[in-house]
């Protein structure tokens, strides 16, 4: 993700939360200046950071390529240096662009549409958290991509800022917090509803098959995608509760 799309983002979502303002028929969630400007400066206290240390990384020389190890890597994450799938990453990169319209769907429920200012608001809000934790945590490991491990891989690909980004998925985070946020607003308005177990199953299914395409294509080792998966729907889930009107 560009660094230019994470300070729109943050633009984008403190513009909302001064000018929408919340919903008069709101009945489930709300919003509170104590609850949001902490998490406005939380956000854009992380992004700003990992902007500047993005801009500063420096590239791999082809000496320190040459010189990597696969065997120093953990036997659980080593398997995934044998990956180089391309189409793998493409269909990954459908699910991430597919996954920013998840929350849209909550417009499904008759209920969930009048407080429309409200659950968008939130949304962004959690996007943007975990856009800032995501990216911030990459530029602080700068944690090598699996593919920089095999050989298959073109050089090209190695030696861009991208390919010390690994750690961890932004695309299984992105596609968790808004699969988990998506699922906990609908379930709030559709309590005891039989399609409950069929939303939460869907919202788990979609970022697990990300987080596979993301180690199959060789982006990223399996630690880095369960911590994405944790994080993402933990930010996911997260956001509804503290918005929840008890």
């Amino acid at each position: 993700m560009r660094l230019t799309t994470q300070l729109t983002n943050i633009v984008v979502y403190c513009c909302l939360l001064l000018f929408i303002g919340h919903s008069v028929n709101a009945q489930q969630y709300k919003l509170n200046w104590k609850k949001e400007v902490p998490i406005i400066g939380a956000s854009i206290g992380m992004a700003i950071p990992s902007l500047v240390l993005k801009k500063n990384k420096a590239i791999l020389t082809e000496a320190q390529i040459a010189n990597l190890n696969r065997n120093s890597i953990w036997k659980f994450d080593r398997i995934s240096t044998y990956n180089w799938r391309p189409k793998s990453a493409h269909a990954s990169d459908a699910l991430l662009y597919t996954a920013h319209a998840f929350p849209l769907l909550t417009m499904a429920h008759p209920d969930a549409r009048k407080e429309w200012d409200v659950i968008g608001v939130m949304a962004i809000e959690a996007y943007v958290l975990n856009l800032g934790l995501t990216s911030l945590t990459k530029e602080i490991f700068k944690r090598k991509r699996p593919f920089v491990y095999n050989a298959n891989a073109p050089l090209s690909k190695k030696q861009q800022a991208d390919a010390t980004s690994s750690f961890f998925s932004g695309h299984t985070s992105v596609v968790a917090v808004n699969s988990f946020f998506t699922a906990s607003v609908l379930t709030r308005y559709t309590t005891n509803n039989k399609l409950d177990p069929l939303i939460w199953t869907t919202a788990a299914l979609i970022p697990a098959v990300t987080a596979g395409l993301r180690v199959r294509a060789g982006k990223h080792f399996p630690t880095d995608v369960l911590v994405g998966y944790i994080v993402g729907a933990g930010v996911g889930l997260f956001i509804p509760w503290l918005h929840r009107r008890w």
